[in-house]
């Protein structure tokens, strides 16, 4: 099953929220798995967010900071917004530094990003791109 598209996202974690776990372990949804994001960085507000979210039923599975993001561009597509402007207002709250990248069933062959004070890489080819937060990921191996 899974989502439809040809996008792509994987992370490889380093723990500044919530414990090295499965829970933990990126990519995040929110409430109706519509929504898939990694994240870099460090969310300073995150739990300001967290608690708003909740109150207004939002369900977490994780510790993390970076989940936060995925439930706030669900409650702005509840709202009414189309995913990017959602994530744009989603990106608008955050407080910190983060490379993000989402992706959603409702567009499958986009990917939505944004950076703050962190490292995010763009690699253009023929036919597919690259995001990445750090410069080896684009090295042959």
């Amino acid at each position: 099953d899974g989502t439809p598209g040809n996008t792509v996202i994987g992370h490889t974690r380093w723990a500044t929220h919530g414990a090295p776990s499965d829970a933990n372990a990126h990519p995040h949804s929110d409430c109706l798995g519509t929504i898939a994001i990694v994240h870099n960085g460090i969310i300073k507000n995150f739990d300001e967010l967290k608690k708003a979210l909740i109150r207004k039923g939002h369900v977490f599975h994780s510790d993390t900071d970076t989940e936060v993001v995925s439930h706030l561009v669900e409650d702005f597509i509840r709202e009414g917004l189309k995913p990017y402007e959602a994530f744009k207002e989603a990106i608008k709250k955050v407080k910190g530094s983060y490379a993000i990248a989402l992706i959603t069933a409702y567009e499958p062959d986009k990917i939505f990003f944004a950076k703050k004070d962190s490292p995010l890489i763009i690699g253009l080819g023929d036919g597919f791109n690259f995001l990445a937060s750090d410069i080896p990921a684009f090295q042959r191996r």
